[in-house]
């Protein structure tokens, strides 16, 4: 059979075309630009929540960019024995040290949300804080934490709260205790201390009595109280759909159980979206807790030890 080479041309400068513009974009996906680093984030989607998944995948890439940056300053046997303590310190801290950023690519596999960033990174605020870690590596004992968190869900009245007469512990402190265990806080159990509760409305107050507090505190070891609200609403924005919305506003102080002063004001606001109307609820709380740990964190860091 004779091949028509009328169509043959037009078919191979299209396909070398084709093969041209693949080679720049894995060129840019591959090579970073002067100060740029590849970030590979990966999530999993749960309950057909695409939008969470996407946002926890860019947290993750934004984190191994930074992660290649540390790479490219420290060896390779401190990036192992030290992968912990450069997690938490750069890591889990990359809008620290991301000037910018572009997305390079983003897809959904199966069940996980997958994306490929190209960031540009301060490498010398990296360094100054390699520098000041390695100068003040010593070890610091973990603060000891006690949590006390209030939470109103959507049409109740009343509060919940592991010190009242009918105790419960609410999904906002269960979510707050498990960001404080990220970041290296030890979170203490009251039932293995308290002794005296404060009084009824303690929860309610909107400046908690500081002795109390404090009081509370050194029962059980503390250096830290953590001591909060959170309020659950339901949402109109999904009204006219299949999905439930929460919002959640949360409110915290962390108070110095040796000084007897509050050390950080902090305040965080989130919104859940899924068709499983619980998942919607914790989805509003774990964001809030996590906005209100970044604030706590920041600012502890800034005290001296």
């Amino acid at each position: 059979m004779l091949m028509n080479h009328s169509h043959t041309v037009p078919v191979l400068t299209a396909l070398t075309a084709a093969l041209v513009v693949y080679a720049a974009v894995s060129c840019a996906q591959e090579t970073p630009v002067p100060d740029g680093f590849i970030g590979r984030g990966m999530a999993r989607i749960t309950a057909a929540d695409v939008e969470t998944a996407r946002q926890q995948a860019l947290l993750d890439a934004q984190g191994k960019a930074v992660m290649e940056a540390v790479s490219a300053l420290v060896p390779l046997e401190t990036m192992g024995s030290s992968f912990l303590m450069l997690k938490k310190n750069f890591f889990d801290k990359s809008a620290t040290y991301i000037q910018s950023f572009k997305i390079l690519y983003e897809n959904t596999a199966f069940d996980t949300y997958q994306i490929i960033i190209q960031a540009l990174v301060q490498q010398e605020l990296i360094k100054k804080d390699l520098d000041a870690l390695d100068k003040g590596s010593a070890p610091k004992t973990p603060f000891k934490v006690l949590l006390m968190i209030a939470e109103k869900a959507p049409a109740a009245k009343e509060y919940s709260y592991w010190w009242s007469a009918a105790p419960a512990v609410p999904e906002s402190e269960l979510r707050l205790k498990d960001r404080c265990a990220e970041k290296g806080f030890t979170v203490l159990d009251p039932s293995l201390g308290v002794k005296e509760f404060p009084p009824a409305g303690f929860a309610q107050s909107l400046e908690p009595d500081l002795d109390s507090l404090c009081r509370l505190g050194a029962q059980c070891g503390a250096d830290l109280v953590i001591v909060g609200r959170t309020d659950l609403e339901r949402s109109k924005i999904t009204e006219s759909s299949s999905f439930s919305a929460f919002q959640c506003n949360f409110k915290a102080q962390t108070v110095s159980v040796k000084d007897h002063k509050v050390l950080v004001s902090a305040a965080g606001y989130g919104l859940g979206v899924n068709a499983d109307e619980n998942l919607a609820c914790r989805n509003a709380i774990d964001k809030a807790s996590r906005q209100i740990l970044e604030q706590i964190v920041d600012k502890l860091q800034m005290l001296p030890r």
